[in-house]
């Protein structure tokens, strides 16, 4: 009986130590998450969907530890718990080292981001999985069954991410369907914010880029802005995005001076964090609509919930193909799910 209540002690010690260690990687993820935005802690939001996952996913992770560890079927192995934990926390130390550091990467695009961006998402989702993975482990061998625990880990992994993907792909197509419409009125109180695209050869816009503009044109002709704000810095081109857009409205006919240019960020977030920062909290501007295509507004929509930005959204009116609207969604499901779990 005191031989048993020694290794109860003992393996009550090891958890108590692996639940630590497990709180304070997804605590120290909360704090990477809200510095990589430039935003204080104090803007925590612990029912933000993104924040929500991450909480729900270490419940479920540190319940499954307690069950494994102490069941009555004999197949505690603390060389798991310790393996595991060690693997998340190295991961994600990894991955912020990644970021810290700035490591140089060719300028390459991949999906239209910039190689460094997907490398940093990369990583933070490999984190992620080998979570999905722990938690895998665990129950499955609490529920008996031990046989390739390996594949079996691998595989529920890879379902678990999939059917996130799904649920993202859902929630970004119900929005897009039902949130954003034209009904703005008031005498050019707005300032409208056209989102970044893609420019093409010759400094010419890209489909995306001119739509975007041209809903921005209407609404300013439609005395609905008194300014427009484009966005924009990476691009092939001599010009950047912003710039290309800027010389795009003043063939508009749109008033050069109402045209504001900003030519340094290189993603969605990064152009939320400008509205933020620049706009709402230096010029004092809280009257913003964010124009954009309605596949992308979606995810923007989630960005700016994170920081807390109160704004309005206005569709673009390019048509897509089938094809070309899964894709985007499918493009845009995947940067939101890396946006909800990591900010990035």
């Amino acid at each position: 009986m005191i031989k048993w209540n020694k290794h109860i002690d003992n393996r009550w010690k090891l958890v108590s130590v692996v639940i630590s260690i497990i709180i304070l990687d997804l605590l120290f993820l909360y704090y990477i998450k809200y510095k990589n935005q430039g935003l204080p802690l104090s803007d925590i939001n612990f029912i933000y969907t993104g924040n929500l996952l991450n909480l729900i996913f270490v419940l479920i992770l540190i319940v499954g530890i307690i069950f494994y560890s102490f069941n009555e079927k004999n197949i505690y192995n603390p060389r798991l718990l310790i393996f595991y934990t060690a693997l998340i926390t190295f991961s994600l130390l990894f991955a912020e080292f990644y970021v810290w550091v700035k490591i140089p990467v060719p300028d390459y695009f991949i999906l239209e981001h910039p190689l460094k961006d997907v490398l940093k998402g990369i990583l933070f989702t490999i984190y992620q999985l080998i979570v999905f993975m722990f938690i895998s482990a665990v129950w499955i061998t609490f529920l008996g069954r031990k046989e390739l625990l390996i594949l079996r880990t691998v595989i529920n992994s890879i379902i678990i991410a999939t059917l996130l993907l799904v649920v993202a792909f859902f929630h970004l197509s119900s929005d897009v369907e039902k949130n954003f419409a034209k009904n703005y009125t008031g005498n050019a109180k707005f300032v409208g914010v056209v989102m970044g695209a893609a420019v093409w050869s010759n400094n010419q816009p890209s489909p995306s880029l001119a739509s975007r503009a041209d809903m921005a044109a209407e609404l300013y002709k439609n005395g609905i802005l008194k300014k427009i704000q484009v966005t924009g810095g990476h691009a092939p081109g001599e010009l950047s995005e912003a710039e290309v857009a800027y010389h795009y409205l003043k063939l508009k006919n749109i008033d050069s001076t109402n045209i504001w240019i900003e030519n340094k960020t290189a993603s969605t977030s990064e152009q939320i964090r400008f509205i933020k920062n620049e706009l709402m909290l230096k010029k004092h501007l809280n009257n913003i609509i964010i124009i954009s295509d309605s596949y992308h507004l979606a995810r923007i929509k989630e960005i700016c919930k994170f920081y807390k930005i109160e704004a309005r959204f206005a569709p673009s009116e390019m048509n897509l193909s089938f094809d070309s609207k899964i894709y985007y969604r499918f493009r845009e499901s995947i940067a939101l799910l890396v946006f909800w779990f990591f900010a990035l």
